[in-house]
Protein backbone atom coordinates (compact mmCIF):
# COMPACT_ATOMS: atom_id res chain seq x y z
CA UNK A 1 0.00 0.00 0.00
CA UNK A 2 1.35 3.64 -1.01
CA UNK A 3 1.22 6.48 1.27
CA UNK A 4 -1.85 8.43 1.25
CA UNK A 5 1.00 11.99 1.49
CA UNK A 6 4.60 12.54 2.00
CA UNK A 7 6.62 15.16 3.96
CA UNK A 8 10.15 15.86 4.09
CA UNK A 9 10.35 14.92 7.78
CA UNK A 10 7.42 13.75 10.52
CA UNK A 11 7.57 14.49 14.06
CA UNK A 12 5.97 12.42 16.50
CA UNK A 13 5.37 14.19 19.63
CA UNK A 14 4.13 17.14 20.51
CA UNK A 15 5.93 18.14 23.54
CA UNK A 16 8.15 20.38 24.02
CA UNK A 17 11.19 18.81 22.35
CA UNK A 18 8.90 17.84 19.62
CA UNK A 19 7.80 21.71 19.01
CA UNK A 20 11.37 22.94 18.82
CA UNK A 21 12.83 20.86 16.54
CA UNK A 22 9.63 20.89 14.11
CA UNK A 23 9.98 25.05 14.69
CA UNK A 24 14.06 24.61 14.51
CA UNK A 25 13.69 22.96 10.99
CA UNK A 26 11.39 25.22 9.43
CA UNK A 27 12.92 28.17 10.89
CA UNK A 28 15.96 27.44 9.24
CA UNK A 29 14.87 25.55 6.07
CA UNK A 30 11.84 24.95 3.39
CA UNK A 31 11.32 21.52 4.51
CA UNK A 32 7.48 20.18 4.58
CA UNK A 33 7.65 19.07 8.38
CA UNK A 34 4.78 17.58 9.74
CA UNK A 35 3.54 17.14 13.73
CA UNK A 36 1.33 14.28 14.79
CA UNK A 37 0.38 14.07 18.12
CA UNK A 38 -1.73 11.77 19.73
CA UNK A 39 -3.79 14.34 22.44
CA UNK A 40 -5.94 16.40 22.06
CA UNK A 41 -3.13 19.16 22.71
CA UNK A 42 0.06 20.36 22.91
CA UNK A 43 2.18 19.58 26.29
CA UNK A 44 0.07 16.58 27.18
CA UNK A 45 2.91 14.15 28.79
CA UNK A 46 5.58 15.55 30.60
CA UNK A 47 5.71 19.24 29.23
CA UNK A 48 2.68 19.97 31.00
CA UNK A 49 3.73 18.97 34.14
CA UNK A 50 7.36 19.91 34.03
CA UNK A 51 8.98 22.65 36.65
CA UNK A 52 10.70 24.18 34.13
CA UNK A 53 13.58 25.24 35.67
CA UNK A 54 15.92 26.81 34.16
CA UNK A 55 20.03 26.42 35.46
CA UNK A 56 23.07 25.81 33.29
CA UNK A 57 25.11 24.10 36.24
CA UNK A 58 25.77 20.50 35.04
CA UNK A 59 28.34 17.50 35.42
CA UNK A 60 29.37 17.65 31.66
CA UNK A 61 30.11 20.56 29.59
CA UNK A 62 27.78 19.47 27.04
CA UNK A 63 25.20 19.40 29.11
CA UNK A 64 25.68 22.42 30.63
CA UNK A 65 26.26 24.18 26.49
CA UNK A 66 22.88 22.96 25.82
CA UNK A 67 21.22 24.55 28.81
CA UNK A 68 22.74 27.59 27.96
CA UNK A 69 21.65 27.65 24.92
CA UNK A 70 18.54 26.84 25.64
CA UNK A 71 18.44 29.18 28.19
CA UNK A 72 19.35 32.25 25.47
CA UNK A 73 16.09 30.83 23.88
CA UNK A 74 13.83 31.49 26.81
CA UNK A 75 15.58 34.84 27.83
CA UNK A 76 14.73 36.08 24.16
CA UNK A 77 11.34 34.49 23.34
CA UNK A 78 9.98 36.49 21.61
CA UNK A 79 12.84 36.81 19.12
CA UNK A 80 13.22 33.31 19.38
CA UNK A 81 9.82 32.61 18.12
CA UNK A 82 9.10 35.70 15.73
CA UNK A 83 5.41 35.93 17.94
CA UNK A 84 4.59 39.71 18.47
CA UNK A 85 3.29 38.44 21.78
CA UNK A 86 4.12 35.60 23.14
CA UNK A 87 2.06 33.83 26.22
CA UNK A 88 4.62 33.18 28.18
CA UNK A 89 7.61 35.08 29.05
CA UNK A 90 10.99 34.34 31.15
CA UNK A 91 10.84 34.67 34.73
CA UNK A 92 14.85 35.85 35.39
CA UNK A 93 14.97 35.47 39.65
CA UNK A 94 18.06 33.48 39.72
CA UNK A 95 18.64 30.15 40.21
CA UNK A 96 20.77 29.52 43.35
CA UNK A 97 22.44 26.16 44.59
CA UNK A 98 22.27 25.46 48.20
CA UNK A 99 23.80 22.03 48.64
CA UNK A 100 26.46 22.64 51.61
CA UNK A 101 29.36 23.15 49.48
CA UNK A 102 32.89 24.48 50.60
CA UNK A 103 34.28 27.88 49.30
CA UNK A 104 37.07 25.26 47.24
CA UNK A 105 33.93 23.42 45.75
CA UNK A 106 31.68 26.32 44.33
CA UNK A 107 34.85 29.07 43.59
CA UNK A 108 35.74 25.91 41.00
CA UNK A 109 32.42 25.41 39.49
CA UNK A 110 32.21 29.60 39.21
CA UNK A 111 35.18 29.16 37.04
CA UNK A 112 34.30 26.40 35.00
CA UNK A 113 31.34 27.76 34.03
CA UNK A 114 32.35 30.91 33.26
CA UNK A 115 34.97 29.37 30.75
CA UNK A 116 31.26 28.15 28.85
CA UNK A 117 30.11 31.74 28.90
CA UNK A 118 27.60 30.93 31.78
CA UNK A 119 27.30 33.77 34.74
CA UNK A 120 27.86 32.35 38.17
CA UNK A 121 28.84 33.89 41.51
CA UNK A 122 30.02 32.48 44.77
CA UNK A 123 27.92 33.53 48.06
CA UNK A 124 29.10 32.88 50.87
CA UNK A 125 26.17 32.86 54.16
CA UNK A 126 25.65 36.70 54.74
CA UNK A 127 25.83 37.87 51.18
CA UNK A 128 22.95 35.10 50.83
CA UNK A 129 20.93 36.65 53.58
CA UNK A 130 21.33 40.23 52.63
CA UNK A 131 19.80 39.37 49.55
CA UNK A 132 16.86 36.95 50.08
CA UNK A 133 16.16 37.31 53.80
CA UNK A 134 13.48 34.39 54.47
CA UNK A 135 16.29 31.85 53.29
CA UNK A 136 17.94 29.76 55.94
CA UNK A 137 21.52 29.17 55.29
CA UNK A 138 22.11 26.30 56.60
CA UNK A 139 25.20 24.24 55.64
CA UNK A 140 24.25 20.45 56.96
CA UNK A 141 22.04 17.83 55.80
CA UNK A 142 18.48 18.01 56.85
CA UNK A 143 17.35 15.42 59.33
CA UNK A 144 13.84 16.50 61.11
CA UNK A 145 14.39 13.85 63.71
CA UNK A 146 17.09 15.07 65.00
CA UNK A 147 19.24 18.60 63.44
CA UNK A 148 21.20 21.70 64.25
CA UNK A 149 21.48 24.41 62.04
CA UNK A 150 24.81 25.39 60.87
CA UNK A 151 26.40 28.28 58.65
CA UNK A 152 29.20 28.12 56.93
CA UNK A 153 28.67 26.64 53.67
CA UNK A 154 29.21 28.72 50.41
CA UNK A 155 26.24 28.77 47.88
CA UNK A 156 26.28 28.83 43.94
CA UNK A 157 23.62 31.70 42.14
CA UNK A 158 23.06 31.27 38.24
CA UNK A 159 21.69 35.18 37.90
CA UNK A 160 20.82 34.10 34.53
CA UNK A 161 18.43 31.06 35.70
CA UNK A 162 14.42 31.08 36.67
CA UNK A 163 11.84 29.16 35.31
CA UNK A 164 9.26 29.54 32.64
CA UNK A 165 5.34 28.64 32.04
CA UNK A 166 5.80 25.32 30.26
CA UNK A 167 2.24 25.20 28.39
CA UNK A 168 2.53 28.43 27.45
CA UNK A 169 5.70 28.31 25.92
CA UNK A 170 4.22 24.97 24.35
CA UNK A 171 1.10 27.16 22.88
CA UNK A 172 3.65 29.41 21.51
CA UNK A 173 5.71 26.75 19.79
CA UNK A 174 2.49 25.17 17.95
CA UNK A 175 1.40 28.74 16.71
CA UNK A 176 5.42 29.66 15.45
CA UNK A 177 5.43 26.68 13.87
CA UNK A 178 2.19 26.88 12.15
CA UNK A 179 2.75 30.24 10.99
CA UNK A 180 6.33 29.22 9.34
CA UNK A 181 3.93 26.32 7.28
CA UNK A 182 4.30 23.15 9.97
CA UNK A 183 1.62 21.52 10.19
CA UNK A 184 0.29 20.33 13.35
CA UNK A 185 -2.57 17.46 14.13
CA UNK A 186 -3.60 16.22 17.18
CA UNK A 187 -5.50 13.08 17.72
CA UNK A 188 -3.06 11.44 15.40
CA UNK A 189 -1.78 8.36 17.32
CA UNK A 190 0.86 6.59 15.34
CA UNK A 191 1.30 3.13 15.33
CA UNK A 192 4.29 2.07 13.54
CA UNK A 193 6.70 2.95 11.00
CA UNK A 194 6.36 1.93 6.85
CA UNK A 195 9.33 0.49 5.02
CA UNK A 196 11.04 -2.73 5.56
CA UNK A 197 13.00 -3.73 8.70
CA UNK A 198 16.44 -1.52 7.30
CA UNK A 199 14.48 1.78 6.13
CA UNK A 200 11.34 3.62 7.30
CA UNK A 201 9.95 5.23 4.68
CA UNK A 202 6.84 6.97 7.54
CA UNK A 203 4.17 5.98 9.55
CA UNK A 204 1.24 4.48 9.85
CA UNK A 205 -1.97 5.76 12.55
CA UNK A 206 -3.85 3.78 14.00
CA UNK A 207 -7.00 4.19 11.44
CA UNK A 208 -4.69 2.83 8.97
CA UNK A 209 -3.38 5.94 6.87
CA UNK A 210 0.02 5.96 5.89
CA UNK A 211 1.71 8.84 5.66
CA UNK A 212 5.50 9.25 3.85
CA UNK A 213 8.23 11.13 5.14
CA UNK A 214 12.27 10.90 4.29
CA UNK A 215 12.92 11.45 7.79
CA UNK A 216 10.91 10.03 11.38
CA UNK A 217 11.94 11.72 14.47
CA UNK A 218 10.34 9.97 17.65
CA UNK A 219 10.09 12.39 20.44
CA UNK A 220 7.61 9.86 22.01
CA UNK A 221 8.49 11.04 25.83
CA UNK A 222 7.52 8.08 28.10
CA UNK A 223 5.72 6.04 25.29
CA UNK A 224 9.20 5.77 23.98
CA UNK A 225 9.79 1.92 25.41
CA UNK A 226 6.39 0.77 24.22
CA UNK A 227 6.79 2.34 21.25
CA UNK A 228 9.85 1.00 20.69
CA UNK A 229 9.49 -2.61 21.50
CA UNK A 230 6.44 -2.50 19.22
CA UNK A 231 8.21 -2.18 16.68
CA UNK A 232 10.80 -4.43 17.08
CA UNK A 233 13.22 -1.62 17.26
CA UNK A 234 16.68 -2.03 20.02
CA UNK A 235 18.74 0.56 20.15
CA UNK A 236 20.61 -0.64 23.43
CA UNK A 237 19.06 1.63 25.73
CA UNK A 238 16.01 1.52 29.01
CA UNK A 239 13.86 4.37 28.36
CA UNK A 240 11.88 3.97 32.00
CA UNK A 241 9.05 5.90 32.20
CA UNK A 242 9.09 6.66 35.94
CA UNK A 243 6.01 8.91 38.11
CA UNK A 244 7.85 11.91 39.80
CA UNK A 245 5.69 14.39 42.00
CA UNK A 246 5.81 17.84 42.55
CA UNK A 247 3.74 20.34 44.85
CA UNK A 248 2.36 23.47 45.64
CA UNK A 249 1.57 25.78 48.34
CA UNK A 250 0.74 29.20 49.26
CA UNK A 251 3.49 31.59 49.56
CA UNK A 252 2.84 34.60 51.51
CA UNK A 253 4.03 37.81 49.97
CA UNK A 254 6.22 38.86 52.96
CA UNK A 255 8.10 35.01 52.51
CA UNK A 256 9.54 37.02 48.88
CA UNK A 257 11.61 37.94 46.99
CA UNK A 258 12.68 34.27 46.15
CA UNK A 259 15.40 32.26 43.53
CA UNK A 260 14.76 28.80 42.09
CA UNK A 261 16.40 27.09 44.74
CA UNK A 262 18.01 23.45 44.74
CA UNK A 263 18.46 22.55 48.26
CA UNK A 264 20.65 19.76 48.65
CA UNK A 265 20.61 19.56 52.25
CA UNK A 266 16.95 18.98 52.30
CA UNK A 267 16.58 17.07 48.80
CA UNK A 268 14.16 19.37 47.81
CA UNK A 269 13.99 22.29 44.85
CA UNK A 270 11.56 25.01 44.68
CA UNK A 271 10.82 27.96 43.12
CA UNK A 272 7.43 30.80 43.18
CA UNK A 273 4.90 30.39 40.92
CA UNK A 274 4.37 33.24 38.12
CA UNK A 275 1.75 34.66 40.24
CA UNK A 276 4.03 35.09 43.01
CA UNK A 277 1.45 33.70 45.70
CA UNK A 278 2.27 29.89 45.37
CA UNK A 279 5.45 27.75 45.81
CA UNK A 280 6.21 24.75 43.49
CA UNK A 281 7.97 21.78 45.48
CA UNK A 282 9.56 18.85 44.00
CA UNK A 283 12.44 16.60 44.78
CA UNK A 284 16.46 16.35 43.71
CA UNK A 285 16.88 12.90 45.59
CA UNK A 286 17.74 9.47 42.63
CA UNK A 287 15.34 7.79 45.29
CA UNK A 288 12.52 9.95 44.34
CA UNK A 289 13.07 9.03 40.56
CA UNK A 290 12.33 5.18 40.70
CA UNK A 291 8.99 4.23 40.62
CA UNK A 292 8.54 2.95 36.84
CA UNK A 293 4.91 3.23 35.43
CA UNK A 294 3.87 0.42 33.67
CA UNK A 295 1.12 2.47 31.56
CA UNK A 296 1.85 6.18 30.40
CA UNK A 297 -1.88 6.44 29.44
CA UNK A 298 -3.10 5.13 32.75
CA UNK A 299 -0.80 5.48 36.33
CA UNK A 300 -1.63 7.14 39.53
CA UNK A 301 -1.68 11.19 39.36
CA UNK A 302 -2.62 11.89 42.80
CA UNK A 303 0.01 13.14 45.56
CA UNK A 304 1.06 10.73 47.97
CA UNK A 305 0.99 11.94 51.66
CA UNK A 306 4.62 9.93 52.24
CA UNK A 307 6.34 12.10 49.52
CA UNK A 308 4.35 15.69 50.67
CA UNK A 309 5.05 15.55 54.54
CA UNK A 310 8.78 15.19 54.25
CA UNK A 311 9.42 17.90 51.36
CA UNK A 312 7.30 20.21 53.41
CA UNK A 313 9.43 19.55 56.92
CA UNK A 314 12.32 20.49 54.40
CA UNK A 315 10.94 23.29 52.73
CA UNK A 316 9.87 24.47 56.25
CA UNK A 317 13.77 24.27 57.07
CA UNK A 318 15.01 26.57 54.70
CA UNK A 319 12.08 29.20 55.02
CA UNK A 320 11.47 28.78 58.63
CA UNK A 321 9.40 32.32 58.92
CA UNK A 322 6.61 29.74 56.67
CA UNK A 323 3.46 29.39 58.25
CA UNK A 324 2.86 25.98 58.93
CA UNK A 325 -0.59 26.27 56.98
CA UNK A 326 -2.35 26.73 53.84
CA UNK A 327 -4.10 24.80 50.93
CA UNK A 328 -1.25 22.55 49.78
CA UNK A 329 -2.09 20.41 46.13
CA UNK A 330 -0.05 18.17 43.98
CA UNK A 331 -0.03 15.96 41.23
CA UNK A 332 2.30 13.42 39.44
CA UNK A 333 3.63 13.15 36.02
CA UNK A 334 6.46 11.71 34.53
CA UNK A 335 9.94 11.98 33.67
CA UNK A 336 11.52 9.26 30.96
CA UNK A 337 15.17 8.09 33.14
CA UNK A 338 18.01 6.82 30.60
CA UNK A 339 20.62 4.44 32.55
CA UNK A 340 23.24 8.25 32.85
CA UNK A 341 20.10 10.09 33.08
CA UNK A 342 20.98 11.94 29.95
CA UNK A 343 18.88 11.83 26.47
CA UNK A 344 19.58 10.14 23.71
CA UNK A 345 19.53 11.64 20.59
CA UNK A 346 20.48 10.48 16.77
CA UNK A 347 19.97 8.29 14.43
CA UNK A 348 17.68 4.79 15.67
CA UNK A 349 18.35 1.34 14.43
CA UNK A 350 16.60 1.90 11.61
CA UNK A 351 17.59 4.11 8.37
CA UNK A 352 15.53 7.07 8.39
CA UNK A 353 14.59 7.54 12.10
CA UNK A 354 16.17 9.56 14.50
CA UNK A 355 15.11 9.65 18.05
CA UNK A 356 15.16 12.11 21.01
CA UNK A 357 14.35 10.82 24.25
CA UNK A 358 14.89 10.08 27.46
CA UNK A 359 15.52 13.64 28.93
CA UNK A 360 15.70 12.43 32.66
CA UNK A 361 13.52 15.81 33.66
CA UNK A 362 16.38 17.77 31.33
CA UNK A 363 14.56 18.46 28.46
CA UNK A 364 12.47 21.43 28.73
CA UNK A 365 15.20 24.19 29.34
CA UNK A 366 17.57 22.07 26.90
CA UNK A 367 14.21 21.98 23.90
CA UNK A 368 15.72 24.94 21.46
CA UNK A 369 19.33 23.67 21.61
CA UNK A 370 17.51 20.33 21.25
CA UNK A 371 16.09 21.40 17.76
CA UNK A 372 19.17 23.24 16.49
CA UNK A 373 21.36 19.58 17.23
CA UNK A 374 18.47 17.99 14.99
CA UNK A 375 18.14 20.83 12.62
CA UNK A 376 21.98 20.31 11.99
CA UNK A 377 22.18 16.69 11.50
CA UNK A 378 19.26 17.04 9.06
CA UNK A 379 20.32 20.15 7.09
CA UNK A 380 23.76 19.71 7.12
CA UNK A 381 24.62 23.03 8.62
CA UNK A 382 23.87 24.57 11.99
CA UNK A 383 21.64 27.15 12.79
CA UNK A 384 22.48 30.92 11.74
CA UNK A 385 20.54 31.96 14.84
CA UNK A 386 19.57 30.46 18.30
CA UNK A 387 21.97 27.49 17.69
CA UNK A 388 24.09 25.18 20.06
CA UNK A 389 27.27 24.56 20.45
CA UNK A 390 26.59 20.96 22.01
CA UNK A 391 27.52 18.32 19.69
CA UNK A 392 24.73 16.09 18.83
CA UNK A 393 27.33 13.19 18.65
CA UNK A 394 28.08 13.77 23.20
CA UNK A 395 24.32 12.19 23.32
CA UNK A 396 24.56 9.52 20.67
CA UNK A 397 22.67 6.11 20.65
CA UNK A 398 26.17 4.57 20.67
CA UNK A 399 27.53 6.38 23.27
CA UNK A 400 28.73 4.74 26.70
CA UNK A 401 26.72 5.31 29.83
CA UNK A 402 28.15 8.52 30.96
CA UNK A 403 29.48 9.15 34.72
CA UNK A 404 27.99 12.11 36.52
CA UNK A 405 28.43 13.27 39.48
CA UNK A 406 24.47 12.31 40.83
CA UNK A 407 22.44 10.12 39.20
CA UNK A 408 19.35 12.32 39.95
CA UNK A 409 17.26 15.13 37.90
CA UNK A 410 20.45 17.46 38.68
CA UNK A 411 22.62 15.31 36.91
Amino acid sequence: MTAEEIHDVIVVGAGIIGLNIAFQLARNSDLRVLVLEKGPNVAQGSTGASSAVMRARYTHPEMAMAARDGLHAYRNWAEYTGLAEPLASYEGIGTLWMMGEDQETVAADVERMGRLGIAAECLDASSLTDRWPSLNPCSVEFDPADHRCARGGYFLFEPEGGFFDPVSAAQDLRDASRGRGVEIRFGARVDGLTGGESRADGVVLDDGTRIGAGLVVLCTGPWTASWLRANHIDIGWDFRPTRIQVLTRSLPADVGPLPVVGDGCGGIYFRPEAGGDRLLLGSILESDEKELVADPDSFDTRLDPEFRDPKLWALHHRLPDLEMKGRVTGLASMYTITADVHPVIGDAAVEGVLLASGFSGHGFKEGPAVGAMVAARVLGHSPAEFGTEAPIEFFAPDRRPLDTADHSVLA
